[in-house]
């Protein structure tokens, strides 16, 4: 079913999402079941001279609670090779609302009343705020860090200095990016069982744990170290997601659930508040970016520099593979000869920052695209053509060094939105006040040059129907339905015979986080070899049972059922299947797809990303002096993706991540004092709403990628990326001020006013 590649199948979940019949974790109930609650410290920065639980204990219905002391296993979990996030703290809190010790009873409010009767005391310690109080000499040391410095990237070629010195323009600049929260609907939650595999002779009890993870496998890992549990009496389990956008990597919240559940032997259930949401999940890291591009008098750039400060929060967190990306990508779209780029993340007492939508590229996009805008102002060229004139192209190298692979369509990207503005132009001129921002971005698909499983099995049903398990959750973008139409599409069978089965370790292999733009490109690639390899067997089996030549096999429909058939004989899958167990032959695979990248070394040169995604944004905004209030009127997009799988699919990414780009360019900001977030909830923390979000035209120009299946690219960050950068793009055209920092809310509008 070659169509079914370009064609806009419907998500299998979307009737019972929008009925109301998915069951999320919180929905989740057992017999017996207790709630959990942590008790967590009202200091930002503080050691723990003494506690005391046992009045939490002795009140009615508490079934046990738990301390660090308490913790079998490592009390340290970490989504990087970094573990430095205590479960439960024993020694030292370093963010507000850490937890410190964990209660499970009967009901929720038990569990709640018995949290308050825990006391303990407290020695305060310094607080860090910001990135400037943590670097400043004489700061208090977090975990023993010498400068507080979490960690620091480099990506450097060529000679920037000796390239600066010799440029005819010099473009330098300081751009501020803001802490922000992801705002999924879905709080997080975990319920944890007991479990115990019936081919497995176990003398302990094992625990499955169903989480709103976007990484099932590595929550196994990192519950399997907590607990002192073998891999296989620990299960992990996503149900329906709402939402993640980087976040829901909540790690001691599975790990608290699960130790709960092997102590009181009982399933145990915790959910967070929005307000404990907010407070102790990760965010995305604010940023300090000191810029400078040189370019020749024709707009040339000769060399970018960049000295990028982020906030690492309390702990390392994601802080590593987000500076990378940052520095990978912190040139932009464009072809710059000499480049250095350094980024540092410095611990605070603020809530850890990881990963977010972007991955550490929206805040370098502000910054490069600011630059670009800033270099055809001083050569009184046009914000477009400064783009088209450097815009990379196939072969050029990137800051890493690596030359870009495959077809490269954002020069035509480029020309093509400049075309669609000129025709909206047309129909709706310029008003005043109004302008439009112009931003381009890339986006390397996958992990940054480290393993990168796309993992899958393949297998033939005793009903036969073809199953496959992919280890990597659908958090709601859609994966599982582009899974089953790669796997339809390779066996060139309908849709409807595929049953897919996503992020259980108990029936799947770890085919890696959803998280990088990367399910499409690698982990579909993994679906697809594997489903060639598969139709291989299909065809050799089939072969064999209908005497005839494996290349004389095809796979057909007859009466609602997958046949085999060569010319007028035929076998149904059904009967293959039972054929095949009666000699105790399997008819299933496993693949996997590893993208071709190599390790970087010290500045970061190597080959990080074995396929890249491109695209434009330009919107068109108005500018209410009055009031500084920015309103967002049409968002043009247009964007590199490879051969698009599923059309509607892809078009509600474009639409979700200039929603979400809107929102980080003019709304959202986490508001901090002395680590304690003051708007932890959706009434004080500013979301775009419908009313807010300006209609949007999502266009996609023809390349292929020669490593995505079927020529595909990812577009779930890289729609977010270049958004803000637009936006303020724009505002600054309007206003002739620059507009440097994010978000561009009511009170910075009106100071630039």
């Amino acid at each position: 079913m070659s169509s079914l590649i370009g064609n806009s199948v419907i998500k299998p979940d979307a009737r019972d999402k929008v009925t109301g019949k998915a069951v999320y974790c919180a929905d989740i109930n057992r017999p017996g079941l207790l709630h959990a609650v942590a008790y967590r410290s009202e200091h930002s920065h503080a050691r723990l001279i003494s506690l005391d639980v046992s009045k939490a204990q002795s009140m009615p219905g508490v079934k046990a609670v738990l301390t660090g002391a308490d913790i079998p296993g490592e009390n340290r979990v970490g989504m990087t090779g970094v573990k430095d996030t205590p479960v439960l703290a024993s020694a030292e809190v370093c963010f507000y609302q850490q937890a410190v010790a964990v209660v499970a009873a009967e009901t929720l409010a038990q569990a709640r009343a018995a949290v308050v009767r825990i006391e303990a005391n407290w020695e305060a310690l310094p607080v860090l705020n910001t990135i400037e109080e943590a670097m400043a000499p004489g700061a208090y040391c977090l975990h023993e860090k010498a400068g507080n410095i979490s960690c620091d990237k480099l990506t450097e070629y060529g000679d920037v200095d000796a390239a600066l010195a010799a440029a005819d323009i010099v473009i330098q600049r300081t751009y501020t990016t803001q802490m922000a929260e992801h705002a999924y609907i879905e709080p997080e939650a975990v319920l944890a069982e007991p479990y115990q595999p019936e081919d497995i002779d176990a003398q302990q009890a094992g625990v499955l744990v169903w989480s709103t993870t976007k990484s099932v496998h590595m929550d196994q890992t990192e519950i399997c170290r907590v607990t002192g549990l073998p891999p296989e009496l620990v299960c992990v389990k996503a149900p329906y997601i709402g939402g993640s956008f980087g976040g829901k990597s909540d790690l001691p919240i599975n790990c608290m659930a699960a130790l709960l559940c092997l102590k009181t032997g009982c399933p145990v259930k915790m959910v967070y508040t929005r307000e404990e949401s907010m407070q102790v999940s990760t965010k995305r890291h604010p940023m300090i970016m000191h810029y400078t591009h040189g370019a020749t008098k024709d707009g040339r750039l000769v060399a970018v520099k960049a000295e990028i400060l982020a906030d690492s929060g309390a702990y390392s967190g994601y802080s590593a593979p987000v500076l990378t990306r940052s520095v990978l990508h912190g040139a932009g779209p464009y072809a710059v000869p000499n480049v250095r780029i350094h980024a540092v993340a410095y611990y605070t007492n603020n809530p850890t920052t990881g990963a977010m939508r972007g991955f550490g590229v929206p805040q370098v996009a502000l910054a490069h695209e600011r630059q670009m805008d800033l270099l055809a102002a001083a050569l009184g060229m046009e914000p477009m053509a400064v783009r088209l004139l450097n815009g990379l192209k196939e072969g050029d190298l990137l800051p890493s060094g690596q030359a870009l692979p495959g077809e490269v369509g954002y020069i035509q990207a480029l020309e093509e939105a400049a075309i669609h503005m000129k025709q909206e132009n047309t129909k709706n001129p310029l008003q005043e006040n109004e302008a439009w921002g112009i931003a381009g971005h890339y986006y390397g698909n996958g992990r940054t040059a480290a393993a990168n499983p796309g993992t899958a099995i393949v297998s033939l049903q005793a009903n036969g129907r073809v199953l496959v398990a992919i280890g990597s959750p659908d958090i709601g973008q859609g994966s599982n339905t582009v899974m089953a139409q790669i796997t339809a599409a390779t066996l060139q069978i309908n849709i409807s015979h595929i049953d897919l089965i996503s992020a259980d370790t108990r029936h799947t292999l770890d085919s890696g986080t959803t998280s990088g733009t990367r399910l499409t490109t690698i982990v579909g690639r993994g679906v697809r070899e594997t489903a060639v390899d598969f139709l291989n067997m299909l065809k050799q089996q089939a072969a064999l049972l209908l005497n005839v030549y494996a290349n004389e096999v095809l796979l057909q429909e007859k009466g609602g059922q997958l046949m085999a058939a060569a010319g007028h004989k035929q076998i149904s899958l059904q009967e293959m299947h039972l054929c095949c167990s009666q000699t105790g032959h399997k008819l299933s695979c496993t693949g996997k797809y590893e993208p071709p990248t190599t390790a970087l070394n010290t500045k970061c040169q190597g080959v990080p990303y074995a396929s890249y995604t491109f695209g434009v944004q330009c919107i068109k905004v108005r500018v209410q002096r009055e009031t500084g209030k920015v309103y967002p009127l049409k968002a043009i997009a247009v964007y590199d993706v490879g051969t698009p799988l599923n059309p509607r699919l892809l078009e509600g990414q474009m639409e979700g991540g200039i929603a979400g780009g809107l929102g980080y360019g003019l709304w959202e900001e986490v508001k901090l004092k002395d680590g304690r977030i003051l708007n932890h909830n959706f009434d004080s923390y500013l979301l775009p709403t419908s009313m807010d979000v300006c209609p949007v035209e999502s266009y996609f120009v023809p390349t292929k990628d020669g490593e995505g299946p079927f020529g595909a690219k990812g577009v779930g960050e890289p729609s977010l990326i270049p958004t803000a950068a637009a936006l303020a793009n724009a505002v600054s055209i309007i206003l002739h001020k620059e507009c440097n920092s994010l978000p561009l809310d009511l009170e910075r509008v009106q100071e630039a006013v």
